[in-house]
């Protein structure tokens, strides 16, 4: 199946013209029947010649309709313009070529409707006006009478033919444009797929907010499928979560596999007649949803940073269509660039002039390869950077801290927790950076393994190395190895440092600030313990304080 997005002005014909091809009325409300006065989006099916079948998403075309017409075009990739051989190209068939064109929608077909209602030369100024403007092939048909229709179909066919099939990336998204309660069934979503298959029992998520559910079933024109791939029009059954907690604009993902952001880097296009300033309000529009956004731009050429009221499941080369709500108007469009921006604008430009994988390296240098594909939108490569240990490593980093390293012990190794400290670096990340380098710790002495297993067995309130009877030499050779580390009189494994920074870290990003009642209750300790832990925190660099409670510091998104 491919989906088709209708577009053009009100009253050209467009939901006639699919109930025809159909026999499906795109209308779903009485209202819109009554008024004839297409409101919302509508959904059908036909079957072409070569054996496709398309989905079409019907959307409205009166200008007051705008955002439920953007709802509908966020996900696809082909459309169908219709313009009235009676009217010709008016404001809201101006309005739609430009928001195809901003989300770069390149394949599409253009049927001149209402042809009965035209002589011959109306008709043919019409479709030369429509040659000019774009290059898509052109059908005039007739709906009522049935006229150019075979040629229509035809046509779709060829287009869908030629154009690339949809990429299955194993990193499904649907996003939401319909959301109810089926009797018997429970919650129903509705949506174009992109991006990958999903199959009956998948686990998934709801984004934003990561609401867990599972697919109990899968529909799509009307048949139970057990998967469906990519370009589909497909209705979800989804177990485990109430239809209240779903909305038009949420995205169904699978757990892991993507990064809801609130900040975006990007790079924006103007409409012609329009120009951003420096700082600005706007509508932002992705996917199938819309929402407010504060946009900043970061330089003459068309960089920004986009701050958004809710978080959205984003990735790199995602397309967004801005609007202003003063003047009711598409003003431009943006391309994604970058999901996790530096908190410094000031290195925005040059880090967003690096290919994609330099580019996500350039701000969260370690980078584990499940974490680097959230955030670059597909697995690492060679040519993004070095693997080292659990790691994807830029390059200039990795230099970095070796040869920092080799300073620091150029007189002797000092403990390995000092040396990791001074290097700006986990003593995990510092093992996997030096490996042979590093001198041998107590390696695989028993007495040594059962205490750092004791340690490890409650990581964030361990019992003190003295109630566990162990040797102090033994302690003090296990803290110059780097596997115990000794904060304010307490000792933790590293491993539980580390994963307690991460923990501070990503907190402290998603709230704007922690208290220390925030992070005992994070890590499900004492005070006793937890103020050890802010305290490395504030050393990495990942919190400072204030007062009394702690903000991001500047490498915050270092270690999230």
């Amino acid at each position: 199946m491919r989906t088709v997005a209708t577009a053009g002005h009100v009253d050209h014909g467009k939901s006639t013209l699919v109930r025809t091809l159909t026999g499906t009325d795109p209308d779903r409300f009485p209202e819109e029947r009554a008024r004839g006065l297409t409101i919302d989006l509508g959904y059908a099916f036909c079957d072409l010649p070569s054996g496709r079948t398309i989905g079409f998403v019907d959307v409205p075309g009166h200008v007051r309709f705008v955002k439920n017409m953007l709802a509908g075009v966020g996900a696809v990739d082909t459309a169908l313009l219709v313009i009235a051989a009676n009217e010709g190209w008016m404001p809201q068939t101006e309005e739609h070529v430009q928001i195809l064109d901003l989300l770069d929608v390149r394949h599409g077909v253009v049927a001149i409707t209402k042809t009965a209602l035209a002589d011959a030369d109306t008709a043919m100024l019409v479709r030369l006006e429509v040659e000019e403007r774009l290059d898509w092939p052109v059908v005039a048909v007739d709906s009522l009478s049935g006229a150019g229709l075979d040629d229509l179909i035809a046509t779709l066919d060829a287009v869908l033919a030629d154009a690339p099939p949809p990429v299955d990336a194993g990193r499904p998204r649907l996003w939401v444009d319909r959301v109810f309660a089926a009797r018997g069934s429970g919650t129903v979503v509705t949506g174009t797929l992109t991006g990958g298959t999903l199959r009956r029992d998948d686990d998934v998520v709801i984004a934003p907010g990561e609401h867990p559910a599972r697919v109990r079933g899968i529909e799509s024109r009307h048949e139970r499928l057990d998967a469906v791939g990519p370009g589909a029009r497909v209705a979800l059954n989804l177990a485990g979560i109430d239809h209240h907690a779903v909305r038009r604009g949420d995205a169904v993902v699978r757990a892991d596999q993507w990064e809801p952001v609130d900040a975006i880097d990007v790079s924006v296009r103007a409409v012609t007649g329009h120009a951003f300033a420096k700082r600005t309000e706007i509508d932002v529009h992705v996917g199938s949803g819309e929402q407010r956004g504060r946009l900043r731009l970061l330089d003459d050429a068309g960089l920004a940073r986009i701050r958004l009221a809710r978080p959205v499941a984003l990735a790199p080369g995602d397309r967004l269509v801005l609007r202003s709500s003063g003047a009711q108007a598409t003003v431009g469009g943006a391309t994604v660039l970058d999901i996790a921006p530096a908190r410094r604008t000031a290195d925005a430009v040059a880090r967003l002039a690096l290919p994609l994988g330099a580019r996500v390296l350039a701000a969260r240098p370690w980078c584990r390869p499940e974490e680097f594909a959230r955030l670059a939108g597909r697995p690492p490569t060679a040519a993004d950077g070095q693997e080292v240990g659990d790691w994807i490593v830029a390059p200039t980093e990795l230099t970095r801290v070796r040869e920092r390293a080799a300073v620091l012990a150029r007189d002797g190794w000092p403990p390995i927790t000092q040396l990791a400290a001074e290097c700006g670096v986990e003593v995990a990340q510092l093992r996997a950076a030096l490996g042979d380098a590093l001198p041998d710790g107590p390696g695989t002495d028993p007495a040594a393994r059962a205490l750092v297993a004791a340690l490890a067995a409650e990581p964030f309130a361990p019992p003190s190395p003295r109630e566990l009877g162990a040797d102090p030499a033994l302690v003090r050779a296990l803290t110059r190895s780097g596997e115990v580390v000794e904060i304010g009189g307490v000792c933790f494994t590293a491993a539980a440092t580390d994963a307690a920074v991460r923990m501070i870290a990503g907190a402290v990003l998603d709230r704007g600030e922690l208290s220390v009642a925030d992070a005992r209750d994070l890590l499900g300790t004492t005070r006793k313990y937890v103020l050890p832990l802010l305290e490395r925190a504030d050393r990495a660099g990942v919190t400072r304080r204030r007062g009394e409670t702690r903000v991001p510091g500047p490498r915050a998104a270092d270690h999230r």
